[in-house]
């Protein structure tokens, strides 16, 4: 599952190498458009975003939104290169003066009014540690509404912080010193306040590293080390798939209380 500074990394290496080129032809497949797809053409791509999971593009007063999920892809190509991936997979194609961005795969592509997908994303998810209405204290009020719900289980919720997924969840519990199974009504302030200030900061790293295309490796300290020592107190970690979600967990019972 694309997490969100995947997506926004996504975002802004295709702006990158599109630059200022303009539209020739737009093709789609498949997904939900309210407008016609042929009215992106003759607009260049006035900036690329994420929010959340979602990796959004502006062409003037309309914008492109896509969520990759687990198995969708973007591929940019030169103009003359050949698709790599059979076009029964293409979901929408924007050809450029010198570049084509093949999006694959995804299941969900839309088009519409830029104003009205920002409005239902506002309106459908939570707070987003890499925009500029990112804040703590808004985090920690979202977090808190969910008191009778395990941490572990509050933060895959997209409802609460937007773009964090599986890694990222683990890896946030890990740094705060927080057990994933803990209710939030019986966290207290300051632990609220550390899981969501560690959002922030490992959103920023993860983004810092994705758009340097570097392997985030090097950040992981629990994801995926399964009976591998603990970076902090040498204790084995544990792997458990945490219900409800059914997600894996990663988890030092010594050090995550």
């Amino acid at each position: 599952m694309t997490e969100g500074p995947t997506a926004k990394a996504k975002a802004v290496i295709v702006k990158r190498m599109v630059g200022d080129e303009v539209v020739t032809e737009a093709i789609m497949r498949s997904g939900r458009s309210n407008i016609d797809v042929g009215n992106l053409v003759g607009l260049r791509l006035d900036y690329a975003d994420a929010y959340g999971k979602n990796i959004l593009f502006v062409f003037g007063d309309y914008m492109v939104r896509t969520h990759l999920m687990m198995y969708g892809t973007i591929h940019i190509y030169d103009f003359d290169e050949s698709l790599t991936k059979p076009e029964s997979k293409m979901r929408l194609m924007l050809i450029f003066e010198s570049k084509k961005v093949v999006i694959y795969n995804a299941p969900i592509v839309e088009i519409d009014y830029k104003w009205r997908i920002l409005d239902k994303l506002k309106r459908t998810l939570g707070v987003d540690p890499l925009r500029d209405d990112w804040s703590v204290e808004k985090a920690v009020m979202l977090i808190r509404r969910h008191g009778d719900r395990k941490i572990g289980d509050v933060l895959l919720d997209q409802r609460v912080i937007a773009g964090i997924g599986n890694i990222l969840r683990n890896e946030i519990l890990f740094r705060a010193k927080i057990h994933p199974e803990r209710l939030v009504k019986d966290l207290s302030q300051k632990e609220v306040e550390r899981i969501a200030r560690y959002a922030w900061e490992l959103s920023w790293e993860f983004f810092r590293r994705k758009i340097e295309r570097k392997r985030i490796a090097p950040l992981l300290m629990v994801y995926n080390k399964a009976r591998k020592p603990c970076p902090r107190c040498g204790r084995p970690i544990r792997l458990y798939y945490q219900k409800p979600n059914g997600r894996k967990t990663f988890v030092c019972d010594y050090c995550q209380r």
